[in-house]
This record gives C-alpha cells, structure tokens and sequence, in this order.
C-alpha cells in the first residue's frame, strides 16, 4: 500500500528527510521491530515486572538506555491467511494493533457486515488495506448491541507481537503499553515535586500517569481533554496503573482554559501532546490531505497560546506530536518563540534516540522511522 500523498504534503516532508523521504514512507508502513511498555515502577520493579511475563511465556527486554522502559519483539511479515466473505472496517489506531495480532474490541469497529459467532472476517482500514483476519467471537447482533468487549480472535496478521494487555503484568497495573517517545517525553518535562503541572491533552492516561510516577504523586496535576468520554478513559488508566493519587481530571476544550480556569501564570510546567495528523504513527493506516495539517496546524498553535497565559514567568512548557511534518512542529515552535516569546531550551536530561534539530535558532528533537527504528516522533523544550 503507498501513501497519496499531495504534492504540498510531499514538499513538507521533503523539508525534514530530503532524498530520503520514499525510505521514510517505506519505513511508515512496518511497525518498529520493538514495541515498548513503561514499567510502573512505584509498583514494582523493572526486574520483577520482566521475571513476572518470563513465567507466563511472554519475552520482554529491558530498554538500554530508558530505566523505566521495556521492549518486546515483533515478528514478520507473514502472508494474511483468510478464506472470509465477511468484512469489519476499523479505525487507524485498531488497524495498527491488529497488524501486530492483536484481537479486536468493540471500540475500534467502524463498519461491519452481517456476521455469525464464529465466522472468519476480514479486516480492513477505511482505504481498504487488509490488516488481519479475525474469528468472530460473537455475533454481527450482539456486537451492535455493545460498546465494548471483544469481536473478534486474530487469527492471521501480517506481524506477531505479544498481547500485551492479556498479560497480568498489564492486568495488574504493573506496565502502560506506550512509545518509547512518548515515555521519554515526560522525562523531557522532568517533573518536580510540589509542582503544579498542567496535562492540556491528557487521554488516554499515559504522560498524566507517568508524571505522577516520576514525581512519587508528590505534584498537583491538572489534566484536561475535551470530552467527558476522553475523561473516563483517562481515569481509568489512572486507576488500574493506581496511579490517580494528585491528578485532578477536568473534561475541557483546554485552548481556552486561560479564560475558564483561574489558572494564569499559576502553572511550573505544562505539558501539550495535541490533536496532530497522526503521520509518525507506525505501521501507519492512514493517510491526510494538506488541508487537514495546515487545519491542524492552526488548531495546535491554539493550546500553545493558552499555555503561554497559564505558566509562571520561567515556566516550561513541552510540546510534543506523533506526526513528522515540518508544518505542525518546526514552525510551530518557531511560532512559538517569535510570535508569542517563548524560549527554546535544552532538556536538563539525555533524549536518547532522537536526533537534535534546529530551524532559525530554535532547538528542538526528532525521532525517525530511520535511525533506531523509531516512531515519528516530536518534542521541543521551550520557557516562558
């Protein structure tokens, strides 16, 4: 499958990767040969964690060079296997999941034929990529009648990964499925005890709950999204991780809470991870016109002006997204220092894996589907 990509999208990328973009693209549509989980370390230990998945017959590594991090292999390509008529149609995040033989859950479903219990069904995305075949574990009726639980069993996939949320580590609270980028970007915003800290786009849990892990629930955090929805998934991540201690969640369009919270310049750091094209995310299922990231682009410069008001006069702010065009991160950051006055800085902390990046004087870092596998990824460090 190959990304339509528009010739404005396609100039954008060429401004980060060069000659280098069809490889990038290429590599876009495979998953990293690693996907990674955070410990929950103010449960238990990385070495215990790992011991724990050993017993059960589940493989796990401990990430080089991140502590709190662990890495389970992916295996693949395999050929999909499917004598199907049936077919479901799934989100861009279920798609992704599947692809590493995940089974599939109720919320991911967009679409579906008429179905038995038990039937083999074919999955594909909204473009119509096939990315798995499942057995149905339940009926077309029952499963219209839910809002959650499973579908279907995965029965072929074009990559092998461990379940990771069937194992009792994740059962448990013990471990977050999560990015290593997204796990170092909270280390990026090095949380500090008796802090109040702001989450501007906090669901599904994962940098709220890690906040709270590295300050030991010491910090006050105040975590917003923009549906009560995205709140509930919110809290509870916080409760299987245990980790609900000192966050106070809020269902908020968060661009404006310099105008419904009494929250200006209270704020030591605030943290934004907003609404982004999504073009980093790997195996990637999805495409975008470049109407949609010069909108988005628009719309992330909202949350930043916000956080501006909200923080302390030497406040700090990480801006982070899971996308790699040039439009949505370097000129935002840019934006951000010579439209609104921020300063960039460097991280007080090693970011490992990425590769440091400047545009007109402004610091910033890039994870690539290139170098060490990564994601696409984005994170820059700027002060009030």
């Amino acid at each position: 499958m190959n990304l339509k990509l528009s010739s404005e999208v396609t100039r954008d990328l060429r401004l980060v990767y060069g000659s280098l973009l069809e490889q990038v693209i290429k590599r876009l549509y495979t998953p990293p040969r690693r996907i990674y989980a955070r410990v929950n370390t103010l449960r238990a230990s990385r070495r215990e964690v790992l011991e724990l998945l050993s017993r059960e017959g589940v493989v796990a590594h401990p990430d080089e060079r991140v502590d709190e991090a662990i890495y389970f292999e992916v295996e693949g390509p395999f050929r999909v296997e499917c004598s199907a008529t049936g077919r479901i149609i799934v989100d861009s995040r279920t798609a992704a999941s599947l692809m590493l033989g995940a089974n599939l859950y109720r919320p991911g479903v967009l679409w579906s034929t008429r179905f038995d219990k038990g039937e083999k069904l074919l999955v594909t995305t909204r473009e119509g990529a096939v990315v798995a075949c499942i057995e149905a574990a339940v009926s077309y009726s029952e499963m219209v009648r839910a809002r959650r639980g499973l579908v279907g069993v995965n029965v072929s996939s074009p990559y092998r990964a461990p379940k990771i949320s069937e194992t009792s580590a994740y059962l448990r609270g013990l471990i977050y499925p999560q990015s290593l980028p997204s796990i170092i970007t909270t280390r990026v915003l090095n949380p500090g005890r008796g802090e109040l800290i702001v989450d501007m786009n906090a669901s599904p849990g994962g940098k709220t709950s890690h906040i709270v892990q590295l300050t030991h629930g010491k910090s006050l955090v105040l975590a917003f999204d923009r549906s009560v929805s995205k709140i509930t998934v919110l809290q509870n991540t916080l409760r299987r991780l245990q980790l609900d201690v000192s966050v106070l969640a809020i269902p908020c369009d968060s661009r404006y809470l310099h105008l419904d919270m009494n929250l200006r310049g209270k704020a030591d750091r605030v943290i934004i991870d907003p609404p982004c094209s999504n073009l980093g995310v790997r195996p990637l299922e999805e495409s975008r016109e470049w109407r949609d990231i010069v909108n988005l682009s628009e719309y992330q410069r909202q949350f930043i002006k916000s956080a501006r008001e909200l923080l302390k006069p030497g406040g700090v702010l990480v801006y982070s997204t899971c996308t790699v065009t040039f439009k949505e991160n370097e000129e935002n950051i840019v934006y951000a220092v010579e439209e609104l006055g921020f300063t960039a800085r460097e991280p007080e902390v090693e970011v490992p894996y990425a590769e440091k990046v400047s545009y007109r004087g402004v610091v910033a870092y890039r994870f690539s589907p290139i170098l060490h596998d990564m994601p696409g990824y984005f994170i820059a460090l700027l002060e009030k």
